[in-house]
């Protein structure tokens, strides 16, 4: 299992980018995933901004395991859906141009049945698919709430180029999904895996907790990951909790002590 390697989110810190950078090296992280919308942008960047952002970066021994570019209004919404398209397409560029692999974006939820919107999604990821294959840079979907059928539908749809999947272990608890079969399901597209803990109660939501304090099991869900053959990064991320920083270290220190 040593090769997967462990990233941090660094929007969760809440610090300016230089300072999350800095911190996520001092708690044991090897790369960081970056936030395009809230934390840098491709406006802000020049060419020589590339330069010295990647220097940065190799100041602290760190890589950059991917981007993520949040969204107010989901693909599924029709409003303004060419705005978002073409920021979709502005943050491939960006990933293109700092050497990233891939762009994590979020979909929505995809409903299959008639007058559903699973066509214009397919439609809209076979647009934003060709684009991303053609800048060379890989565009990815959150699976979000949308069960890991529908993913592996919806992905099969496209045919202009490849679209990835992330995973994310805490909505997997959420929507009581079996972990074997959903990874093993959807594990040709998985790009990227979206390390959380959490808990959840029969006909409750669920709620984040500190990595090692829910109901993933980690002793048995990395050996799994590590089955199928991936070798990619585990970025891990905390949205809730008042103590980020040290719920990430110790989030690391704990993946370290079941991975070596």
């Amino acid at each position: 299992m040593s090769r997967l390697k462990l990233a941090v989110a660094t929007r969760c810190f809440g610090m300016p980018i230089k300072q999350a950078i800095k911190t996520a090296a001092q708690i044991g992280a090897r790369g960081v995933q970056l936030d395009v919308q809230n934390e840098i942008t491709a406006s802000s960047f020049g060419a020589s901004g590339d330069r010295h952002f990647r220097k940065l970066l190799e100041e602290f021994n760190l890589s950059i395991a991917s981007l993520r570019l949040p969204a107010q209004r989901s693909l599924t919404e029709p409003e303004f859906l060419d705005q978002r398209i073409s920021a979709i397409k502005s943050a491939l560029e960006f990933a293109w141009r700092l050497k990233v692999p891939f762009l994590i974006i979020h979909p929505g939820a995809i409903q299959t049945g008639e007058g559903g919107n699973f066509q214009l999604v397919s439609e809209v990821l076979n647009d934003l698919g060709k684009f991303a294959s053609h800048i060379g840079t890989d565009l990815c979907i959150a699976c979000e709430k949308n069960s890991p059928t529908v993913i592996q539908d919806l992905i099969s749809s496209v045919h202009t180029g490849f679209v990835g999947v992330e995973f994310d272990t805490a909505e997997m608890i959420f929507n009581n999904q079996n972990p074997e079969t959903s990874v093993r399901e959807l594990h040709n597209w998985i790009r990227s895996y979206r390390i959380r803990d959490a808990i959840r109660e029969m006909d409750r939501e669920g709620a984040e907790v500190p990595l090692g304090q829910g109901m993933v099991a980690w002793d048995q869900f990395l050996p799994l990951i590590s089955e199928t053959g991936y070798q990619g990064w585990l970025a891990i991320d905390r949205t809730q909790g008042d103590q980020p920083r040290e719920d990430c270290h110790r989030a690391i220190t704990f993946l370290q002590s079941i991975l070596a």
